[in-house]
């Protein structure tokens, strides 16, 4: 197996290539503003590789899946999304792609949705697509068990900053949840939507209660968050502690 994670460029989320034997998957390509540039960063790191056999997506953020359409049909290859999604990609929604917000336009993408628990075998690795809503209804992660690996999207989408929640389609109980349910992986790594990879397994489970717990305490508070905490700036999917979380 082969895992690459490229950096994202200004708003765009992390990409993400997983190869195995016999095809590669790309992940949350970003937005259509630099698609030429991602897919021109992707065919060089793919080169020697399987060939794309589809466009992954963690979730309907247009800084997550705006530039699907465009790889999708320059490599002849399906984009994947949870069922939750599939319409607003589909019909390129403005408001719960948030594509508003970034003053652009949501192409419209024809989508194959996933299926819960679905199994995507690209020889020798096998990626189990888990449904983790939260950040959005749709929210998924894909886990590759035998490596201790999640490429988990907006869950958590960049170490000692919280995902948020209070963007449409988002739920604060189903984020907890969530995160419960991934404590549960006894996880390796995780590559986080937008910030650098969480590794080993103490770091991972450290980051993960964390967030549970900072979680379950705004629940109580009526799903607010901290009133020191600076207001996120609308196109920013995660909140900014004050004082920051030690790393």
């Amino acid at each position: 197996m082969r895992l690459l994670r490229l950096p994202s460029i200004h708003h765009d989320s992390s990409c993400v290539i997983i190869s195995g034997d016999d095809a590669s998957v790309v992940v949350d390509p970003g937005t259509s503003w630099y698609q030429l540039n991602v897919r021109e960063r992707l065919e060089a790191a793919l080169d020697g590789m399987p060939a794309v056999s589809a466009v992954l997506l963690t979730h309907r953020h247009f800084d997550t899946a705006g530039a699907a359409k465009h790889l999708a049909e320059n490599w002849n290859v399906p984009v994947r999304i949870h069922p939750a999604g599939a319409g607003a990609l589909e019909g390129g929604d403005l408001l719960t792609t948030w594509a508003s917000r970034f003053n652009s336009d949501m192409p419209p993408t024809e989508v194959i949705p996933l299926e819960e628990s679905e199994r995507i075998d690209l020889g020798g690795v096998v990626i189990t697509v888990l449904h983790l809503p939260g950040h959005t209804s749709d929210s998924v992660g894909y886990w590759i068990a035998d490596r201790g690996v999640l490429i988990a999207g907006d869950l958590l989408p960049k170490p000692g900053h919280p995902s948020r929640w209070d963007l449409p389609t988002g739920c604060l109980p189903d984020l907890h949840s969530s995160i419960e349910a991934v404590l549960e992986l006894n996880l390796e790594s995780i590559v986080c939507g937008h910030g650098e990879w969480l590794h080993g397994e103490e770091q991972v489970r450290t980051e993960l209660e964390r967030h549970r717990d900072f979680l379950a305490g705004c629940m109580e508070d009526e799903g607010v968050r901290p009133a020191d905490w600076p207001r996120p700036h609308p196109t920013c999917s995660w909140l900014t502690p004050k004082p920051e979380w030690p790393q």
